[in-house]
């Protein structure tokens, strides 16, 4: 997830809770690629149960759960697979670190931050050993996405701008996708929106020629934020719709919802009441469930 460490990647400004894109140690995307006509979390789920239990596959496929839930912001349903492993000596280490960050981010979704920075210490210092024995491009940018949500922004961005010196002309568009998002991160943190809104783009089209449908759609989503908080109301409004129609499952509900819900915002701030209305009735309460969503909302109502 950098879902981006999403590795862990990409901030979600549209939906907060989910900070920062997909872990690329296990990509679930690109795993459900190998088989496009099926559900992809039946397809996971199948891949497990083929497996012989505790072994390599099935790790890894419990490590595909892991960050299917995380990409879909699920964090309720994350902390409760992820919980079981978190304290666990005897798993592969490769999963170990997975489980300390998912666990770290999902502690940090219900404010447990004292012990979500713990995991994220282990997480830390297993990736970094992981890259310096490997100089894996994505690892470093897992550092700097831990760095940034549980260590020192200047450090995140040093650690950013060394992997682009070092792996700048790679044309993989994941890695590029992660780099950017994890820079526009960085910007937006230290208050500068305009460069943030820049890396966004960046990030958006590196990795829109590609399957990842998530990524896209987070992409998006997070550019649209940005143009928001710029007061560029029609661009943000462009990109928040561009994502919605690339949400195509139930399983993109909770995204969806946080989406037309910053629509309805975005109406109401550019004073088109009728349009913020319009909006605002195709929310689904029940899959908003951060508090920040929550009291948006019922401001909105209450406005509208």
């Amino acid at each position: 997830m950098i879902k981006t460490f999403c590795i862990l990647t990409i901030f979600t400004w549209a939906c907060p809770a989910s900070v920062f894109a997909s872990e690329h140690f296990s990509d679930h995307e690109q795993f459900c690629l190998q088989q496009p006509d099926k559900q992809c979390l039946a397809y996971i789920n199948e891949h497990i149960a083929d497996s012989e239990l505790n072994s390599t596959q099935w790790y890894k496929g419990q490590s595909y759960l892991f960050d299917y839930y995380y990409d879909k912001n699920d964090f309720e349903t994350l902390k409760a697979i992820v919980e079981p492993f978190a304290d666990r000596d005897d798993l592969p280490k490769v999963f170990k670190v997975q489980t300390y960050f998912y666990y770290a981010k999902a502690l940090r979704y219900y404010n447990n931050d004292k012990q979500a920075k713990i995991y994220a210490t282990k997480a830390f210092d297993n990736i970094q050993q992981m890259y310096e024995s490997f100089s894996d491009p994505m690892r470093i940018l897992e550092l700097a996405n831990l760095q940034y949500v549980f260590g020192n922004k200047e450090t995140a961005f040093q650690m950013l701008l060394k992997a682009e010196r070092k792996f700048g002309k790679s044309k993989d568009p994941i890695f590029n996708f992660e780099l950017h998002s994890n820079k526009a991160n960085v910007y937006h943190g230290l208050g500068d929106l305009e460069n943030a809104k820049t890396s966004r783009k960046k990030a958006l089209d590196w990795i829109i020629p590609t399957q990842h449908q998530n990524k896209i759609i987070i992409a998006q989503g997070n550019l649209a934020r940005t143009y928001q908080l710029l007061a560029e109301y029609k661009q943000a409004n462009k990109y928040y719709v561009a994502a919605l129609g690339n949400m195509v499952t139930p399983s993109d509900d909770l995204i969806k919802a946080t989406y037309k819900l910053r629509l309805a915002e975005i109406s109401w701030q550019a004073k088109d009441l009728q349009q913020a209305r319009l909006w605002l009735q195709k929310v689904d309460e029940k899959h908003l469930l951060s508090s920040s969503h929550k009291a948006l909302y019922t401001q909105l109502k209450a406005a509208l």
